[in-house]
């Protein structure tokens, strides 16, 4: 089986050979298109010589094999942006596995201090997981994607049913790509979605409106009707122009709401579009997963389905775009009521789907960032799906973080068998607690997602997740750092105390205050977290609270890091072992970037 890097080689130069050739048959085209040109011309200069008719039907025909060509060179012009992207694609997927995924929006706008986890973990925002993750090429999508990373809890049945549809989509390869390659040629906004949303929340003003129906109809008609007798030389001159001119007057008269609702979805006609061809992948292609079933069932109505649907709806808006010529806008409104009649046609199409729209993007956004997974999934083989337990909180084999590549990654294994367990970790600065703490919390957020991990083996319980690990003060609210992180331990003390069944993680907790203050509350909050059965993992520099396993053995267990000293110099494993460390560095350390003069040995 070929390794993702040489999938991604292969398939970047087999695009790149597609690109240029598709460039050529442009050269081509064009050539050909310019040779029908002039042939028309040609014919049109040369009817003095062999006929008029010759002329006009050498002309005529080769205004059609121009035409022909025009609509050729589009095509290929289409082909050729799409293969460009699936080169593009390919090409970062190469540098994202040598973990450079910068040019993948970082979800900064989802990074929440306030909850329980995203921020301490670095879910969000610059060198992110989600950055990490991400493909998605939709605003439904980057949501969703979001959301499954900040849930606290979810049903073991749907995370089994997600890692199915994660398995399924990763071995879709052409599916997952032409996909983020159609819907990367033109990227929605959340000004896109709103205005999407608030159209479709707008009360109906001319559909329902049985008056106004029959003055759509009735004044065209006869409008056109006049038209036909001014052509047959019968008069009617007067009353055609009376009919234009009320029209144009009442068209004129609806301006403001015929702006506003153009405004609102007439300029998101790309976008519908591209929704529209996007929704085709769901809808027309074979799966076998429960998740991705249920999906492609939900897109579906007793009239037709969302691809069609929004197709009409996108002929609609490409007809109501005619009013942006002026000349075409001004003749339309006074012989058709144009504005009115799409405004109308508009309001009858929501009528009949307008509450389906809502459902069917959802369904969208959740399978664009379940292709962000099952992409995660194709790129490293080497993780594996969890196994989602009733009594084991937390097991991992050779668990590591996955950010971190794996020629530098350090795996280490961890055992949490039930709830009311806590494991204190000690150790020396920059010996790996922290790191540890951040790979087992962002394992437990992707396992909850359906996601794979970076273990060898993974067992866990989906618990809600709480942490207190980079806690921030607030100026705004006139809150120090020591507050803010009393205020943090509170959260999780009263999570306990309703019965929440949570997964906490606590990094060197009271930071903001002395050492001797530090000591005694740092013990007072694992004891009252040990009283109230919770379970987790706090790392520390503190080894008097490490002390506290012999006064709660079945409730505590000691691991910690070491750091190795060779002839005055540091070194660092960081491989997890059992017990308390016993060895501290912070002066070996300044002694060695100069700071102090000493002997070289270490603190005990």
């Amino acid at each position: 089986m070929l390794k993702p890097e040489e999938v991604y080689t292969g398939r970047s130069k087999h695009f790149a050979f597609l690109v240029k050739t598709k460039k050529k048959q442009l050269k081509r085209i064009a050539l050909f298109r310019l040779m029908a040109f002039i042939a028309a011309i040609a014919f049109l200069m040369m009817t003095n010589y062999f006929g008029t008719f010759p002329g006009i039907t050498g002309s005529f025909v080769s205004v059609m094999i121009f035409l022909f060509f025009v609509k050729q060179y589009a095509n290929t012009g289409s082909a050729k942006n799409h293969l460009e992207l699936l080169l593009e694609i390919n090409d970062l997927e190469l540098k994202a596995l040598n973990h450079n995924y910068n040019a993948f929006p970082d979800g900064k706008d989802y990074s929440d201090p306030a909850h329980p986890y995203s921020y301490d973990l670095d879910l969000f925002g610059k060198g992110s997981v989600f950055q990490f993750l991400n493909r998605t090429t939709t605003k439904y999508g980057k949501d969703q994607l979001a959301k499954w990373l900040i849930t606290e809890t979810i049903n073991k049945i749907v995370i089994r049913e997600k890692q199915d549809m994660v398995k399924e989509l990763s071995r879709k390869l052409d599916t997952r790509q032409n996909f983020t390659a159609t819907g990367k040629q033109y990227m929605d906004s959340e000004e896109d979605t709103d205005n999407i949303n608030a159209w479709l929340s707008e009360q109906d003003k001319y559909f329902r409106n049985k008056l106004i129906q029959l003055i759509l109809v009735v004044l065209p008609a006869i409008t056109i009707t006049s038209m036909f007798l001014i052509i047959l030389n019968t008069g009617f001159f007067n009353l055609f122009l009376l009919l234009f001119l009320t029209q144009l007057s009442i068209s004129g008269s609806q301006i403001r709401h015929s702006n506003r609702t153009h405004e609102l979805i007439g300029k998101r006609l790309e976008i519908l579009k591209k929704y529209s061809r996007l929704l085709s992948y769901v809808e027309h292609e074979d799966y076998s997963s429960s998740y991705l079933l249920r999906m492609k069932e939900n897109l579906k109505t007793n009239l037709e389905t969302s691809t069609e649907s929004i197709n009409k709806l996108s002929n609609i808006i490409s007809a109501f775009d005619t009013r942006l010529n002026i000349l075409a806008g001004f003749l339309l409104n006074g012989v058709l009521l144009w504005d009115i009649q799409c405004v109308s046609r508009l309001e009858s199409w929501k009528s009949q789907f307008g509450k389906n729209v809502h459902k069917w993007l959802t369904d969208l956004g959740k399978f664009d960032a379940a292709l962000s997974l099952a992409n995660f999934h194709f790129n490293h083989p080497g993780f594996v799906f969890p196994e989602i337990s009733e009594k084991t909180v937390f097991e991992a084999e050779k668990m590591g973080h996955p950010l971190i590549m794996a020629n530098e990654r350090v795996d280490n294994s961890i055992s949490i068998p039930h709830e009311g367990l806590f494991i204190i970790i000690t150790g020396a600065n920059m010996a790996g607690k922290s790191t540890f703490l951040r790979s087992a919390g962002v394992n437990f957020v992707l396992a909850k997602t359906g996601a794979p991990v970076c273990a060898s083996k993974f067992t866990f319980k989906p618990l809600a997740l709480f942490s207190s690990m980079r806690t921030t003060d607030s100026l705004q609210k006139h809150e120090s750092y020591f507050y803010a992180e009393l205020k943090r331990l509170k959260e999780i003390i009263d999570k306990l105390r309703k019965g929440d069944q949570i997964f906490i993680l606590l990094d060197e907790i009271l930071k903001g205050t002395n050492s001797k203050d530090k000591q005694t509350g740092s013990r007072a909050v694992l004891k009252k977290i040990i009283e109230k059965n919770g379970t987790g993992i706090i790392a520390t520099h503190d080894l008097d609270l490490a002390g506290m396993e012999k006064y709660y053995p079945e409730a505590i267990l000691n691991k910690c890091f070491e750091i190795g000293i060779h002839e005055g110099k540091m070194f660092f494993d960081y491989k997890l072992i059992d017990g308390i460390t016993k060895k501290m560095n912070a002066s070996l350390l300044m002694q060695q970037m100069g700071i102090l003069e000493g002997s070289g040995k270490s603190e005990h």
